[in-house]
């Protein structure tokens, strides 16, 4: 038997049974859209992971702010030194906190490179004054803490000093 006469050869022969490889150039409506998806689905999970991976170091940097502002107030308390906490009101955001020292002037600055951002909560005022001496902080205030610095920008938390300098990190802002 030779191999033209059987069914092999004939099977093997016609130019319609070729399925991966073919003599022609370019891609079917089929495999360009099976591309597109792959590529489309690749560059949408690449992109949600950066979202996902920025929130959580605004997250990570909002809790490292609320460690700092504690640290602030214990070595104040502990050199009885007075100090002034700068903030901006509820107009505008920025992503530093800024302490100065009102025995020698001296600024301290928490920034968070941009990762998270702060505003004050308070209507009119844009910094409170700590009192050694009695261990208070007029007036007590509200941070607001963000993940940009527009107002559309999705809201972390709050950190709430009072007066007694109680620090808190809350979902919900305070009730008057």
């Amino acid at each position: 038997m030779s191999l033209k006469n059987s069914k092999t050869f004939r099977t093997l022969s016609l130019e319609r049974r070729v399925l991966f490889f073919s003599p022609r150039n370019g891609l079917s409506l089929v495999e360009l859209l099976i591309v597109i998806f792959i590529f489309s689905s690749t560059v949408g999970g690449i992109g949600m992971a950066v979202s996902a991976a920025k929130e959580v170091f605004a997250l990570i940097e909002f809790k490292k702010a609320h460690i700092w502002i504690q640290g602030i107030f214990i070595e104040a308390a502990q050199a009885d030194r007075p100090f002034i906490f700068k903030y901006t009101t509820r107009s505008a955001s920025t992503d530093t906190l800024r302490i100065q020292w009102l025995d020698t002037l001296d600024e301290k600055v928490f920034d968070t490179g941009r990762s998270c951002y702060f505003r004050g909560m308070s209507a009119s005022e844009s910094f409170s004054v700590y009192s050694p001496e009695w261990h208070t902080l007029t007036p007590g205030l509200t941070l607001k803490v963000t993940t940009g610095p527009g107002s559309s920008s999705k809201k972390l938390g709050y950190i709430v000093i009072s007066p007694y300098c109680y620090i808190t990190i809350r979902k919900d802002p305070p009730k008057n």
